[in-house]
């Protein structure tokens, strides 16, 4: 048996179509518990119709304040009754063959973490973009190519060991974005064993504005992820500490007009730890500016 966790916030415009996606899965051993997140709409109320149509176990878990996505994830696989967790977000889909495939994924190569590719679509359209799926290469490359970022595993996509989030602490609430790429590091850096299952069957909804509106956040995630694992030592030390360096230096660039003091901060670090004269006089320069005006709120 699996059992599927689904965070959900404000989740009832997409649950739907969601849920309707799980209903039509070939492998049909599975649960599901949905943890609403501190958001009070219909998803409740949805959810309830689901497990009025399917056979299997469906449960609901309430948060009464809002969490955040990584403790949400938390909650509902510690409420898991299998070894088997597959995740799902609340506005993501799977094609009808997704769970079976990763369970043969898991059955043929002993893996701790599988997943599928996935097809990244437009919310507002539903026009296909991109795919997203590790090469040979990268396959190849592994664990280096998941750091680098050329290995890139959707939320959705995954099926992993219960054992194995245990064993590496879970999501880390700390992490408010990227928070699913700094738990597959830690995941790898653990020793579990990935293995991709070679087919697209996740469609990941990406929604137009969401990498605009958050971007710098995203940026400073991204860089402190980077920093936990400078001691590294099975991946090139000159590799690890130049993207750590390079990621601080862009999320400078993307703070430095509205809130030069963290700007002149993510500069000083990435040239504390790689130097390069210019990241050096932006950190002075924006120094400088923070203490001549005024800083509104973010």
């Amino acid at each position: 048996m699996i059992t599927i966790c689904v965070p959900a916030y404000n989740a009832d415009r997409y649950l739907a179509e969601t849920l309707d996606s799980v209903r039509s899965q070939i492998f049909a051993d599975w649960e599901l518990i949905l943890v609403e997140d501190g958001s009070k709409d219909r998803a409740e109320e949805m959810l309830n119709a689901f497990a009025s149509q399917v056979r299997q176990s469906v449960r609901y878990v309430r948060h009464e304040k809002n969490a955040g996505l990584p403790v949400t994830r938390n909650t509902a696989i510690a409420s898991a009754r299998t070894e088997w967790i597959a995740l799902l977000d609340s506005d993501d889909l799977w094609t009808s063959e997704h769970l079976n495939t990763l369970v043969k994924c898991s059955r043929s190569t002993g893996a701790d973490l599988v997943h599928a590719g996935s097809q990244l679509f437009d919310s507002d359209t539903g026009r296909d973009l991109e795919i997203r799926a590790p090469t040979p290469e990268a396959i190849a490359d592994f664990p280096l190519s998941l750091f680098d970022n050329r290995y890139i595993i959707q939320p959705a996509s995954v099926m992993l060991k219960r054992s194995l989030w245990q064993r590496v602490g879970g999501f880390n609430p700390a992490f408010r974005y990227v928070e699913d790429r700094e738990m597959w590091l830690r995941c790898a850096r653990a020793g579990g064993r990935f293995a991709y299952s070679g087919l697209e069957t996740c469609r990941y909804r990406k929604h137009a504005s969401a990498l605009s509106t958050h971007a710098a956040a995203m940026a400073e995630a991204a860089a402190a992820v980077f920093d936990q694992h400078l001691d590294w030592a099975e991946l090139p030390k000159a590799l690890r500490v130049r993207l750590a360096s390079e990621t601080w230096a862009a999320a400078g660039k993307l703070r430095q007009r509205k809130d030069p003091r963290t700007a002149s901060r993510h500069f000083g670090r990435a040239c504390a730890l790689r130097w390069r004269p210019d990241w050096q006089l932006r950190a002075w320069v924006f120094q400088v500016i923070g203490t001549l005006r005024p800083v509104k709120p973010v």
